[in-house]
């Protein structure tokens, strides 16, 4: 239950994990790329969630990426720091010492794989928020094969310190029915924002935990949540369309982390590498993320051209 713990609000991009070539964290990359969404205009940072490849970052990892996000938000920026898994306990304790980096709450998705129940699922949530004692940002996504309908975030609602869900459920009726059913007690977020941000600030989101839209188009991908909060409707429906059409197309190129990054690199932003198992793009599949930013207007050469 929120109760006044947070007041987060805005456009949250779930940064992503540069890796040089070997594989390790590129920290100088890390840093530089909050630095640049920060000056765009984001409202807070998500460290460690999918689009940061929490999966593939050990716990010492992560704590030290939320360390250098907070140095680097500063005090006024909220950052959250991913520290879901499968182990209770362990998801406990990464949570605790996650606390003690100073980021201002943590985000935590239903244990995956071990194909568990509701009641263990309330049960997981209850002994975090028990330990940790700080502000809990549910994940639902379908990767972990459990699906925190409204029904269950009205349950999980009412642990002590569950403040906020970011409800990425692929069926938006459901993400409406999280709205009405908690909106007035936890924080509701979006994910998905490329494809339905609009539509969510329509029904009452607090906002989103963005991906593409804020690492490819920068400002103007950001830009969509004041929009849409301001009433400027007509202005954010074209950054909508824009949005979805970067999403849709990219979408179905290679692997979601290695296809962000590259078009990231292609704009001089700092992407870097995905970490194995997932591969760098081929230089076909770069062509056709190429493609794309070119007509979307978001390489020099398309603007030049323009």
């Amino acid at each position: 239950m929120n109760n006044g713990k947070v007041n987060w609000a805005g456009n949250f991009p779930a940064v992503v994990s540069p890796f040089d070539r070997n594989g390790e964290i590129n920290e100088e990359k890390f840093t530089s790329n909050i630095e640049i969404l920060i000056s765009e205009g984001v409202d807070g940072v998500v460290v460690s969630g999918s689009n940061g490849e929490s999966w593939a970052l050990k716990p010492d990892e992560r704590l030290r990426l939320f360390r250098l996000a907070r140095d680097v938000a500063g005090l006024d920026l909220t950052v959250i720091g991913g520290t879901g898994g499968i182990l209770t306990s362990d998801v406990a304790a990464l949570t605790e010492a996650a606390r003690d980096t100073g980021v201002d709450g943590v985000m935590i998705m239903p244990p995956y794989y071990a194909g568990i129940s509701r009641r263990e699922v309330v049960a997981h949530f209850q002994m975090i928020s028990d330990a940790a004692k700080m502000p809990i940002l549910i994940y639902n996504t379908k990767a972990t094969g459990f699906n925190v309908t409204a029904e269950i975030a009205e349950e999980l609602a009412d642990i002590e310190y569950v403040v906020a869900i970011k409800q990425s459920c692929p069926d938006f009726v459901q993400f409406e029915q999280t709205i009405a059913a908690v909106g007035e007690r936890i924080r509701v977020f979006t994910g998905h924002s490329a494809t339905r941000g609009l539509a969510s600030m329509m029904v009452g989101a607090a906002g989103f935990v963005s991906s593409l839209d804020p690492h490819v188009m920068g400002r103007e991908g950001i830009s969509l949540y004041r929009l849409a909060r301001d009433g400027d409707y007509e202005a954010a429906r074209r950054v909508q369309m824009r949005t979805l059409e970067l999403a849709t197309k990219l979408g179905a190129i290679g692997t979601g982390p290695a296809t962000m990054k590259a078009a990231m690199n292609m704009l001089g932003r700092p992407g870097g590498f995905p970490r194995r198992p997932v591969l760098e793009l081929t230089a076909d599949e770069k062509d056709q993320v190429r493609a794309v930013l070119d007509g979307l207007g978001l390489t020099p050469q398309a603007e030049a051209a323009a």
